[in-house]
């Protein structure tokens, strides 16, 4: 089943192994905005190599669902924040994901996300210039999203700063 093999393969940063587990048109749909989806192994591959470059400390707690839809989550880090992703992955006939739903949580580890695939993306696609202003942009939203999570989270909760 294929979900194994991408649970293998994030845990092992293995990308050869990861793209066998997707449809040669599998579409994945990014966690930051419905802007953007990533279509095929040739826009997947960078996609997964920036993710393995970045996210530390992997590892699956949850694979459920049937033969054709699955959910899979992990826990992880990204720049610092722990992160934890569930997947909602489609199967075609042959057990190969042909549909991945990204969902991330806490708001700045999905930020830190934001700010490490960014720029290397960019930088994968050749856009050098985009990399760096995008380098930019994030540092101002990462600061504030943190700055909130430690200050302001805990005020609203009432258990004080």
């Amino acid at each position: 089943m294929s979900t194994e093999t991408y649970r293998r393969a994030a845990e092992t940063r293995d990308v050869e192994l990861a793209m066998t587990a997707f449809a040669p048109d599998a579409v994945l749909h990014s966690p930051l905005t419905s802007r953007v989806r990533f279509t095929g192994h040739a826009e997947l591959r960078p996609l997964i190599e920036v993710a393995y470059r970045h996210l530390e400390d992997i590892s699956f707690h949850t694979d459920v669902g049937d033969a054709r839809t699955r959910v899979v989550v992990y826990t992880a880090r990204i720049g610092g924040e722990p992160i934890e992703e569930a997947t909602l992955v489609r199967l075609n006939d042959d057990g190969l994901i042909e549909e991945a739903t990204l969902f991330v949580r806490t708001l700045p580890g999905l930020v830190a996300l934001m700010d490490r695939f960014g720029p290397d993306l960019a930088r994968e696609n050749g856009r050098p210039v985009v990399a760096r202003v995008l380098g930019v942009l994030v540092k101002p939203l990462l600061a504030m999203v943190r700055s909130g999570d430690r200050r302001a989270v805990p005020l609203v909760s009432g258990r004080g700063a």
